[in-house]
């Protein structure tokens, strides 16, 4: 390889960072954790290809310097380090090392780190890394601890992933990470064995040139299509419920505008209830979205407030009928006291009802269901029951993890039923399938601390 083609190769990984530096910034401020941990790995590598593209000058003496050449080739032997460590942190977070395991890997890269600017600082006085002679490179005596340092990263790195790997199994849902990190890891040392060789050659700015485009196709890019998927998703199961609550609004409305003396003073102020309560469960959802759009976060708010239990259930049902064309008869088993209220937030309540009775009737083959309202050892149980076992042959649905409840393999009855568990969990509650009670098969919400 001539030493024209040093300098040449490099200002192309220079142009193909600052394309990739352009693009992602005005991702900056969007709250994607893996893209905006991705732009110092980028920034550092544009800095390590910027010195190594004025010793790729100072090669071919396009700059007859010593001074330059000198201080160019000190700095090359750190931040080739550095940009290692970099995208090191980068990988660690991205496959989510515990923290324990990530402290050791810190700790004996920051020891990494430190040897490689004591041998620089070392060099000034005494060469021991290179030397400058007449223009020329000379490596001396530890010129490959640079080589060492770096390349032991990735060979860690490697060996490590295909540890979990093989304990994983290959076809496991987290190998998807471990995969991009195996392929990022291994790519930098084909070329490194070469450098070790032919130092005037760009093989190390070649392999992690590759190995930083590898991450950010199938690492930053793959986890934002992930995220506008999520999005889709999301706005789907919300446009879903908000188009339940509309219907129901616009139902008792109509029921409202019917002519004077069809409905009874008491019948006319249900109504009215029930409208003023899907308009709160219209002003939830919106707020659910906004925050969302906003922030990307898949939170919920929750309030604190005296809840009638039986008035909320007898409105979910309500609503239920407005929304569902399938010919289903949900009946309300209450077995509370009269009265009976609790602190909790109304609204959501309400929410993780819907989408319990929307499971249930999807699943359940006969016509007919009900709404049970009871408390139990002193917690609050509000289940829908399938007296006719139509729904035996359900299953608990999978406990989805933070990262892939709006995966695309996650069907939309998956989806509402982890809302529901997330959503409970926040009520101090929790959401469980009972196939083995006498009463029938039960989607559970159960909430205790009631009063």
């Amino acid at each position: 390889m001539t030493n024209d083609l040093y300098w040449v190769s490099v200002l192309g990984y220079i142009v193909i960072t600052l394309t990739i530096l352009i693009r992602e910034r005005k991702y900056i401020y969007h709250n994607e954790k893996v893209g905006r941990a991705f732009m110092p790995l980028v920034c550092i590598s544009l800095t390590f290809f910027v010195v190594d593209f004025l010793w790729g000058l100072c090669l071919v003496k396009a700059i007859r310097s010593d001074v330059v050449y000198y201080a160019s080739s000190a700095l090359l032997h750190v931040l080739a380090v550095v940009t290692t460590l970099s995208w090191l942190c980068y990988v660690l977070q991205y496959i989510r090392c515990p923290r324990r395991y990530r402290y050791v890997i810190q700790f004996v890269s920051t020891v990494l780190l430190l040897s490689e600017v004591v041998l620089v600082i070392a060099n000034f006085f005494s060469p021991v890394l290179f030397r400058i002679v007449d223009g020329e490179y000379m490596r001396c005596k530890y010129a490959l601890a640079t080589s060492f340092n770096v390349y032991s990263v990735f060979v860690v790195v490697l060996l490590g992933t295909l540890f979990t790997m093989m304990r994983r199994g290959i076809r496991a849902n987290g190998c998807t990470r471990c995969k991009a990190v195996l392929f990022s890891s291994l790519i930098p040392l084909l070329p490194g064995i070469m450098n070790v060789k032919y130092f005037a050659s760009p093989f190390f700015s070649m392999g992690f040139m590759l190995s930083v485009l590898i991450l950010y196709v199938f690492v930053v890019t793959a986890a934002r299509e992930k995220l506008y998927q999520s999005k889709t998703k999301f706005l789907q199961n919300m446009s879903h419920e908000i188009r339940t609550s509309l219907n129901m609004v616009y139902g008792f409305a109509q029921l409202l505008g019917m002519p004077e003396g069809s409905w009874t003073d008491e019948e006319r102020e249900k109504y009215n209830t029930y409208i003023n309560d899907n308009y709160r469960m219209l002003d939830l959802l919106l707020n659910d979205l906004i925050e969302y759009t906003q922030t990307n976060q898949k939170t919920f708010g929750v309030s604190c407030e005296p809840v009638d239990v039986a008035k909320i259930c007898d409105s979910t049902l309500q609503s239920l009928q407005f929304a569902q064309s399938k010919s289903k008869q949900v009946q309300l088993q209450n077995e509370l006291p009269d009265g009976f209220t609790i602190k909790s937030d109304a609204r959501r309540i309400q929410q993780i009802l819907m989408h319990m009775l929307f499971y249930g009737v999807q699943f359940a083959s006969s016509d007919e269901l009900l709404l049970s309202a009871k408390l139990n050892a002193g917690a609050l149980e509000l289940a829908v029951v399938d007296p006719n076992n139509s729904m035996s042959g359900m299953k608990e649905p999978p406990v989805y993890v933070k990262g892939t409840l709006y995966d695309t393999d996650v069907d939309d009855l998956g989806v509402r039923i982890e809302l529901c568990r997330r959503m409970a969990r926040l009520l101090g509650g929790c959401i469980y399938i009972d196939t083995k009670s006498k009463d029938g098969v039960r989607i559970v919400l159960q909430m205790q601390n009631i009063l």
